[in-house]
């Protein structure tokens, strides 16, 4: 199918589906709170820099592009991921419209992309898997235009290069691309873009790649040796999940077939299934392995499109929007807090368990500080409530993650501890207080303390990053 064949761009239903969504998103976007990373994420668009310990700079500067446009508005640091997701949607109608997808099937695609609980859910946070959805669609949809003949190898190295500076989780899906088209479509390979492409993606990524030299290649590191995180997942999960997650899991399915049987398009179809497989096999989480389930997804929605008669469609919809409406309370915060509470929402969600209490821990340890030349959190969600929050408290610090690189000057040595049980790193160490929580999250309970450290901040420095 030429270029100037393909079906019109269904710009009503695309529109009203990213509309709703969008509406959907914002009307919620600031009900319970900043969520623990939100506030890492803020600060560390306050030190701007080619990388940081677990996710390239792309996030950082948007986090300061918020700023810059909103201040300290979460309302308007979600926008961000709301605006991510409804890229996302419409890239998803544009996959389904280059396989020949008319109106109705570039709305079917919208739709189960759009209402698919994991981006309804990721899209309500201000994190960088929103924004590697939309880089891994963009990379994908430039990949089927080329196997179609009629890509471009400098817009897909330029993807792939932003992608990567966006999420590092890219790189699997660019490995098997390469290696698909590479054993099924070589011919597309031969061609004098590739290499360029190849250039272009370099030399975009060469700020974090200057980075991580300059640190000792720490996120090679973290990666290999990953701390336990709340959304790891059994083997089993991980494949739940991807089908709940999804719900529309038929539709994927038919759009890995159709894939596979167009012998020109056979790498998309591998790229799927072998990128599902090594985060699999390779221990991953379920939703980094969803962008190229949303690719899926969008490839499906021509096959259906002639498998749906009216009342096969209207009985699919209804079961959709169904589940999509009885899951709304654990991927939208739709629930009034209490509500939520009382029915056990925010206790089955780690993500809601994390957005509550932050300012209050502000207010708490400002009561406590006076007197304190430094205050030394446990972790990035304390310390970076502390730092956007807090009122009149002396500098904070904590040796977690990239905040390891962001020691304060401090010539004083009474410290005053958020989260730490009598650290080795000072003495004197006397309680002071309790964190409090809303709701049983990990910080709940744990001690605020005032202590002396044993040298000055800097000569501590290392046992407080091996602490944290």
């Amino acid at each position: 199918m030429s270029a100037r064949s393909l079906p019109a761009v269904a710009v009503r239903p695309l529109l009203a589906v990213v509309v709703a969504r969008c509406a959907l998103s914002l009307a919620v976007a600031g009900r319970y709170g900043w969520q623990r990373d939100e506030l890492y994420y803020a600060v560390a668009g306050r030190h701007l820099q080619g990388g940081y310990v677990e996710f390239p700079p792309v996030t950082a500067l948007l986090a300061a592009l918020s700023h810059l446009l909103f201040g300290y508005s979460l309302v308007g640091l979600r926008l961000f991921t709301v605006l991510a997701g409804a890229a996302t949607i419409v890239l998803a109608a544009l996959v389904a419209r280059e396989l020949g997808g008319g109106r109705r099937a570039q709305a079917i695609a919208a739709v189960a992309v759009g209402f698919a609980p994991v981006l309804l859910a990721t899209n309500g946070l201000f994190q960088p898997v929103s924004f590697d959805q939309t880089a891994t669609m963009l990379v994908l949809w430039l990949a089927l235009r080329l196997a179609l003949g009629r890509g471009s190898w400098i817009a897909l190295g330029i993807a792939a290069g932003v992608g990567l500076e966006t999420k590092y989780t890219l790189a699997v899906v660019l490995v098997v691309l390469v290696a698909a088209f590479a054993a099924w479509r070589r011919d597309v390979l031969r061609s004098r873009g590739f290499p360029v492409a190849l250039v272009l993606a370099g030399l975009v990524f060469v700020p974090n790649l200057v980075w991580e030299a300059g640190h000792g290649w720490i996120s090679v590191h973290w990666f290999l040796h990953p701390p336990p995180s709340a959304s790891d997942e059994t083997r089993p999960q991980f494949l739940a999940n991807l089908g709940l997650d999804t719900l529309a899991v038929p539709v994927a399915l038919a759009g890995v077939v159709s894939l596979w049987h167009d012998a020109r398009l056979r790498p998309l179809a591998v790229t799927v299934v072998a990128t599902v497989l090594a985060y699999f096999v390779l221990g991953g989480k379920s939703y980094y392995a969803m962008p190229v389930v949303f690719f899926a997804l969008a490839a499906g929605a021509p096959a259906t499109e002639r498998w749906a008669t009216p009342r096969r469609l209207a009985v699919s919809a209804a079961a959709f929007f169904a589940i999509v409406i009885l899951s709304l309370p654990l991927t939208l915060p739709v629930l009034p807090l209490r509500t939520a509470i009382e029915h056990g929402v925010i206790k089955d969600r780690t993500d809601y368990q994390d957005e509550l209490g932050w300012y209050a821990l502000a207010r708490q340890v400002e009561r406590l500080a006076p007197g304190s030349d430094v205050v030394i959190a446990s972790n990035y969600g304390e310390a970076g409530a502390l730092d956007l929050f807090g009122h009149g408290l002396p500098p904070v610090a904590t040796g977690d993650v990239t905040f390891r690189y962001w020691r304060p000057r401090v010539a004083g040595r009474r410290a005053l501890l958020v989260g730490f049980a009598a650290p080795r790193f000072c003495h004197g160490y006397t309680v002071v207080g309790r964190i409090a929580m809303p709701t049983a999250n990990e910080e709940r309970g744990l001690p605020i303390a005032t202590c002396t450290l044993d040298g000055s901040l800097a000569t501590v420095w290392g046992q407080i990053v091996r602490a944290a």
